[in-house]
């Protein structure tokens, strides 16, 4: 009876080291055998809008213009401060000062800091990561985005292009064709158009434009004037703002600027298009597409918008910040 209880314990035992055995080992191996379930995702940050290839560019979606506005009561981050830095395009700037005003009243962790310079800057400086954030009113070159491959560009707000004179000019309308031939230096007088006079004045016309940075002047020089170069003659201004303020108080000029920019101070002059339509650089026309000198404003990040520059960018496309895009007379995306 003794020698078979042994033998039974005996038994137990090695059953036991067997069992135990294979549990250490199956707890401690590294194979593909551990549930996936156990292990934790990834944290990935969602984008602002699905990126669209067109040529080289990685556009975002208007789509995006769907996304919830940013409430006032979800405070970018838990009491640490952060900061962006914005600039570029004068034609975007006013759009981007009073969105950030607005955000920043929301958000008072968040510090957004914006300056102009012109579309040319503005690519350059996000370009070189001395911004988050930069605004252009051009399209981006191919030169550039082969230089800077990151680049994801997210329209915001639609324009458009308004020539402009001084009200005491009597010019009804204006052809590009004439435009053409003024910023060529062709055309130096106001009586050689059909029209147009500016009485008490030798009718000298006066060429303002803009300077190289600008992306007002890039779009203008590329619709007007194709491959050609301005009159040496043009006086260049840093700022939509510097040509309205030259045209308004130099009575035979003539200058471009936003239509967001127009003012009672000068006169917006309608286009003669397609030798059978005048068309007037309203919000209406450019909104829906007929008057003939409009293009996107954008917004360009290093990489899909994340953090807080996504999070401000998300507030521009969203109904609140297409209201400012509204109010600053210019034309939304949807």
């Amino acid at each position: 009876m003794s020698a078979k209880w042994n033998s039974f314990v005996k038994i137990t035992l090695c059953l036991a080291a067997v069992l135990l055995f294979a549990c250490v080992a199956g707890c401690t191996g590294n194979g593909t055998s551990a549930p996936a379930a156990t292990q934790a995702p990834a944290a990935t940050q969602a984008p602002v809008a699905s990126p669209t290839a067109i040529g080289t560019v990685q556009y975002n979606t208007p789509a995006a213009t769907t996304a919830a506005p940013v409430t006032s009561t979800a405070p970018v981050s838990s009491g640490q401060k952060q900061t962006i830095k914005i600039s570029g395009s004068t034609t975007l700037l006013p759009i981007v000062q009073n969105a950030s005003e607005q955000y920043m009243a929301a958000h008072p962790d968040a510090d957004i800091q914006v300056s102009g310079g012109g579309s040319g800057v503005g690519i350059q400086a996000i370009g070189a990561g001395t911004v988050d954030i930069g605004m252009t009113s051009r399209e981006v070159t191919a030169d550039e985005m082969k230089k800077y491959p990151s680049f994801v560009i997210t329209p915001v707000a639609q324009d458009g292009v308004a020539i402009i004179v001084n009200p005491a000019n009597t010019i009804p309308y204006i052809t590009f064709d004439q435009a053409k031939n003024i910023y060529l230096g062709k055309t130096t007088k106001w009586t050689e158009i059909s029209g147009a006079s500016v009485p008490g004045t030798n009718n000298q016309i006066v060429v303002v434009g803009r300077d190289s940075a600008s992306g007002t002047r890039t779009y203008f020089d590329q619709t007007i004037l194709g491959t050609a170069t301005p009159t040496k003659q043009m006086l260049e201004k840093n700022s939509n703002g510097a040509v309205l303020q030259t045209v308004a108080q130099t009575p035979g000029s003539i200058g471009y600027v936003s239509i967001g920019f127009v003012s009672k101070d000068v006169r917006a002059l309608p286009i003669w298009y397609n030798a059978n339509q005048i068309i007037s650089p309203t919000v209406d026309n450019v909104r829906t597409k007929t008057y003939p000198f409009s293009r996107n404003l954008y917004v360009i990040t290093n990489g899909q918008p994340a953090g807080l520059s996504g999070d401000f960018i998300k507030y521009i496309l969203s109904p609140d910040g297409q209201d400012i895009v509204n109010a600053e007379g210019y034309v939304t995306l949807s």
